[in-house]
């Protein structure tokens, strides 16, 4: 969850009560500058050959993944040593796509890349888009937080049937994601009546508007689908699992919860449980 910049805060009440003129759409558009500019390139769109811009192309998104993805190859021989050595040593929980989070007790999976800024360093290094080299039915439960949101949806449904893959008769997969159905109630309640501080003002305060603020939740930090309990829950059953339903936070049916506090105050949690 990222921080707010204080030239994003909210407006006060006085600001608010600006009634008629240009005061208020002046402030309001100064804000939206403001919140869009580190958004903006860092200078003029125009073709240049200068060297600072050369060099911002050689570690622009594309180029990042590419390295991540290089990387997480090189270190496929040794990963593979490593999921064999996890078999046959007790209660396989594993965490795919751990990214900034290592969840106590699990295994964490994620891509080659620079955990250590973070304080934090994968358990084993793997692709998520390749097949993990473990046998069907291997594994006690899997566990992937905040995601889906980074997979197309028929790639999220490829993830959740090789969760299904892997798990034993009996485990459990837990999905964690941003619950966009909850901000949509919020944005539209927030239209027709005042309401209660919710989920915006508590994960996204401060935003020129409502729906900048529901936009980050589809657009920003590489999300690519959106997700709410009801189309979870129809994810994890079109996968073949059962007694699927809406978890809370720390509440799964397995221990040690791997949920991360930091992504409770915006996420819906789903599980289900792979029939025998």
């Amino acid at each position: 969850m990222e921080s707010v910049p204080t030239a994003w805060a909210v407006r006060t009440e006085t600001e608010a009560e600006v009634p008629t003129g240009h005061a208020q759409p002046v402030q309001r558009g100064a804000g939206l500058r403001t919140y869009l500019a580190p958004k903006l390139p860092a200078g003029p769109i125009v073709a240049s050959r200068t060297p600072a811009v050369r060099l911002r192309s050689l570690v622009g998104p594309r180029q990042r993944t590419a390295a991540k993805t290089i990387g997480t190859r090189l270190m496929a021989p040794r990963s593979r040593r490593r999921f064999q050595e996890l078999l046959g040593g007790g209660p396989l929980l594993l965490n795919l796509g751990s990214g900034t989070y290592n969840a106590p007790g699990w295994v964490n999976i994620d891509l080659w890349g620079l955990h250590a800024a973070w304080g934090v360093q994968p358990d084993v290094i793997w692709d998520l888009r390749r097949p993990l080299p473990l046998p069907d039915g291997s594994v006690d439960a899997v566990f992937l937080e905040h995601v889906l949101e980074h997979l197309p949806a028929p790639v999220g449904l490829a993830a959740v049937d090789q969760a299904f893959r892997l798990l034993r008769p009996g485990g459990v997969l837990r999905i964690s994601v941003p619950d966009f159905g909850r901000y949509a109630r919020e944005y539209a309640a927030r239209k027709t009546a005042p309401t209660a501080p919710g989920v915006i003002d508590a994960v996204r305060p401060g935003r020129p508007t409502d729906l900048l603020a529901l936009a980050e939740v589809v657009y920003d930090h590489g999300h690519v689908s959106i997700w709410d309990d009801e189309t979870l829950v129809v994810l994890l059953e079109a996968a073949g699992f059962t007694d699927v339903a809406p978890s809370g936070f720390g509440a799964g049916r397995v221990g040690p919860s791997p949920d991360s506090p930091q992504r409770q105050p915006e996420s819906v949690y789903v599980e289900g449980v792979r029939p025998a």
